[in-house]
This record gives C-alpha cells, structure tokens and sequence, in this order.
C-alpha cells in the first residue's frame, strides 16, 4: 500500500512537473484584456472663491482595459494602457462658503453616464515568473472626464487630468502564452474638477505574442 501512495505522488508530482513545463517560457511582447467594477469614494475641494466642489454618491460602475507589456527585465515590465471606466449615478455640485447652494454649476448625471478614458503607462514587478506570479505596479498618466450633464463652466475644471494608479495582483498560467491576470487598482487623480479616487476589482487575460517554450 505503501507502495501504491509513494507511485501516485510520484505521478502527481510529474504531472505537475509537466504542466509547469508547458505553460512557463520566454517572452517580451504581451497583450492583453481586463474587465471589472469599480467604486469611486465621495470626494470634496474648495475653489479659490471658497466655493466647496462635491462628488457625491457615484457609486459603482463598470471598466475595461486593454493593456500591452513590454519585459525589459527578468521580473520587470513596462505597461501601457488604454481604459474606459462608466458610472451611472451621482453628481457634482457647488456649495457656497455660507453653506447655500447657486442655481449655477449644479451638475447631476444620475440618468446620464460618467465616462472616464484613461491613458497610462507605468512598471510591474513580478515577484515569480512561474505558476501562481503575485505581482505590484505603478501607472501614472491621464484621465479625460465626459458624460450627460458634467460641463462646469469657466476655469473651474480640466477636461484632461491627472492620475496615480497603484496596483497589486497576479497571474497564473492557463496555456502557454496566455495567462489568467488579475488585479486590484487605486485610480487616485490629483488633478481636475474635484479631485477623486476609485478601487477597480480586475480580471483578464493575456497573450505573449513572441512565446517560446523553456
């Protein structure tokens, strides 16, 4: 029996030996797509005419990413992607200093889509390059706000902002060449109308365009 127990470990452990072999291998051109919700936290600014700008009750929406890597070291990556994230409740208002709140520059969207378009690049680093990769990364770049409603007037937003985007996840081989990549971001722009953050919960693959089996 305990022959039998010893013969079938040696089998799994081969096994296993076998499906690493087949899905690890060199590579230094990837692409990839991600899906996911996303949640954007309540935000707050005061103008210079101490005017206070809200974000309220955006709630959750939903994004996509289409992403390409580029490994330039043995655990390093540079990344660039191009996003679109849609929320599709909320608004933005102005509140003045004594607390009552103008007619003007009151911006609902709450039957109309926030849309967020977002270019990035940044750095991964993959802590194992073989079966299950915890990975973390930084991207930094811009971020175009539009949909129904939001059009404040004058100097009092940019339709171009700026954003950090910290991240951490991991992949984990299906085939060879393609992995299953997920993660979970931070979107914090430090730039624009007001200010705000949001968490997206991602899950993708990816596929090495210059694969070659180890």
């Amino acid at each position: 029996m305990k022959q039998f127990y010893a013969c079938v470990c040696m089998m799994l452990v081969a096994a296993s030996s076998a499906t690493f072999a087949q899905t690890t291998g060199r590579w230094t051109h990837q692409i990839g797509v991600e899906v996911g919700p996303q949640y954007a936290f309540d935000a707050t600014a005061i103008a210079s005419d101490q005017q206070k700008l809200m974000l309220r009750d955006v709630g959750v929406g939903i994004g996509m990413a289409l992403n390409y890597y580029y490994r330039f070291d043995r655990s390093l990556f540079l990344s660039i992607s191009g996003a679109v994230g849609v929320f599709g409740n909320g608004y933005f208002r102005r509140q003045n200093a004594d607390g009552t709140f103008p007619v003007v520059n009151t911006f609902y969207f709450q039957n109309n889509a926030l849309v967020n378009f977002a270019f990035t690049g940044g750095l991964r680093y993959n802590f194992s390059l073989t079966g299950f990769q915890p990975y973390v990364g930084l991207e930094a770049g811009t971020y175009f706000i539009g949909g129904g409603g939001i059009r404040p007037e004058g100097s009092q937003t940019a339709t171009v902002n700026l954003a950090l985007t910290p991240k951490a996840g991991f992949r984990q081989p299906l085939q060879p060449g393609l992995d299953l990549d997920a993660s979970v971001k931070l979107i914090a722009l430090i730039t624009g109308y007001v200010p705000f953050s949001y968490a997206s919960v991602n899950v993708g693959v990816s596929y090495a365009l210059n694969f070659q089996s180890e």
